[in-house]
């Protein structure tokens, strides 16, 4: 959106000057992105969850000190990952969290094709799954950062401590490996936009 840089300029503003309101705003607006960038890092729901209270803690806690932002999911993305860093600095970077949430409802089907064509779209998001899964982290990660936090190249190049040049690349690679391995099973790669999902 156009306008968005504004509105997060306003609103990080409103919260340094001390309005609660716009504190809880953050908190509404952002907290379930945080959560999924988190789990990039982690397979332990509990340790995330930690870690983003401990961020909005530290946030106003400090919100005085906090410097201006025009991208506030940005700011928090990088803030959170130097709290998880900190927090699993023995482990170091986790396997990629591959549990996401099953979009499918389980209504009674209509017909014995409307089972057909869920159970074929299963199969589908399985495969892909598994494709994702034979991607390294690095890809994966920038995979998820692009397509499901709509983050710019330079963005994703900072939170994975890579550089632009590094980001664009990885993205290269991961599609295109993404692509070979879908076209033995004939699955169409614009599936992947339903295992990472558009807000």
């Amino acid at each position: 959106m156009p306008n968005q840089p504004n509105k997060d300029h306003l609103l990080w503003k409103s919260f340094k000057d001390g309005d609660d309101k716009a504190f809880y705003d953050l908190y509404d607006q952002y907290s379930d992105a945080l959560y999924g960038f988190g789990m990039q890092f982690s397979k332990d729901t509990g340790f995330v969850k930690d870690c983003i209270h401990d961020l909005f803690l530290d946030l106003h806690k400090y919100r005085e000190q906090l410097k201006p932002t025009d991208s506030i999911q940005f700011y928090l993305f990088r803030a959170l990952r130097r709290i998880i860093h900190k927090q699993k600095l023995k482990i170091g970077l986790l396997n990629l969290n591959r549990n996401h949430e099953q979009t499918s409802h389980l209504h009674a089907p209509a017909s014995d094709e409307a089972l057909i064509h869920s159970e074929m779209q299963q199969k589908n998001l399985d495969l892909l799954a598994n494709a994702v899964s034979q991607l390294t982290k690095v890809q994966q990660r920038a995979l998820f950062l692009k397509f499901e936090q709509d983050l710019t190249y330079p963005e994703i190049a900072t939170l994975l401590n890579i550089s632009v040049e590094s980001a664009r690349t990885n993205m290269y690679r991961a599609l295109k490996a993404l692509r070979k391995t879908l076209s033995k099973d004939r699955i169409y790669l614009n599936l992947f936009l339903q295992f990472f999902p558009k807000r």
